[in-house]
């Protein structure tokens, strides 16, 4: 795709999400250090999980999540979880790694503040950490074909000022991006 399609299409997804947030999106932000970690902040709107065409939905409010029992909130992260490793590969360049565990939390989508009564946009928040496999200096994301979404991937390593920003639409993979790498001497954490 252009790079102009695709900083046209960037724009439209932000500024629908900065204003009604009624089209659905994943967004991930992948932080690499350069000690071989990372962490990930993926941002998952709940339609994914509750709908084969989340689209249809209008953004889930509050009351969604606050009157769930404990069961029922294990259970809608666990929807979130098998989403997500259906539709996530961490590839590290010639290695792909299993989604590490993750911890979860609501919260809201257009403030990323802590979930309110108020709340008229739930998100959910996946952080997933680990450490890069030894001797792979590159990332690069597999999105699914079934995912049904957009995807924003803002990518940070210790050499940016800025976050590299891609977009994938479903069956894409990010371009390669470099990361540190634990030599294959060196203990991984």
């Amino acid at each position: 795709m252009p790079f102009q399609l695709r900083s046209l299409l960037l724009t439209l997804f932000l500024t629908a999400s900065a204003s009604a947030h009624q089209v659905p999106n994943m967004t991930i932000e992948a932080d690499f250090d350069s000690q071989g970690h990372f962490a990930m902040q993926v941002n998952v709107d709940p339609r994914v999980i509750l709908s084969d065409q989340p689209t249809s939905l209008p953004p889930v409010v509050a009351a969604w999540f606050l009157e769930q029992t404990p069961e029922q909130v294990k259970a809608t992260f666990e929807k979130a979880v098998a989403y997500l490793s259906e539709n996530l590969k961490l590839q590290f360049g010639s290695a792909v790694l299993p989604l590490p565990e993750m911890t979860w939390q609501a919260m809201d989508g257009t403030t990323n503040l802590p979930l309110t009564t108020a709340t008229t946009e739930v998100h959910l928040l996946a952080t997933i950490k680990g450490t890069v496999p030894a001797a792979q200096g590159t990332f690069a994301l597999g999105f699914g074909q079934a995912a049904q979404v957009s995807l924003i991937l803002l990518l940070k390593n210790p050499s940016l000022t800025e976050p590299k920003v891609m977009v994938l639409f479903p069956g894409e993979t990010s371009r390669p991006f470099s990361v540190a790498a634990p030599s294959a001497k060196e203990p991984m954490h």
